[in-house]
């Protein structure tokens, strides 16, 4: 419903979806510039167990925003403006979902 850097508010009925990792995600940033502007550039990745979450799997086409957690923050990946795109790829033990959002700074 309201998305802001620092939180995110969901419509009433909505709630977060948790992914089960195997191990810790992966997540990277970096600032291009381009001809319009300085462009911001995240990825995130996880491995899960094979269908560990065949909703998720099955709504990839969808835009998303990731809630990620540390010991002592939580930040978000994606916005409406600018939702993450989601890449999974198996192997019958495991998935390793690949989330991209590219936002202007």
């Amino acid at each position: 419903m309201v998305i802001t850097p620092e939180s995110v508010t969901l419509k009433p009925g909505y709630s977060w979806k948790n992914l089960p990792v195997k191990e810790k995600s992966t997540y990277s940033s970096a600032i291009n510039q381009a001809d319009a502007g300085p462009i911001r550039e995240e990825s995130v990745t996880a491995v899960t167990k094979f269908d560990a979450d065949p909703f998720l799997k099955k709504h990839t086409a969808f835009g998303i925003v990731l809630r990620m957690k540390t010991d002592d923050k939580t930040f978000y990946v994606g916005s409406d403006c600018y939702p993450c795109l989601t890449e999974v790829s198996g192997n019958r033990i495991n998935d390793t979902y690949t989330f991209n959002a590219t936002s202007t700074i």
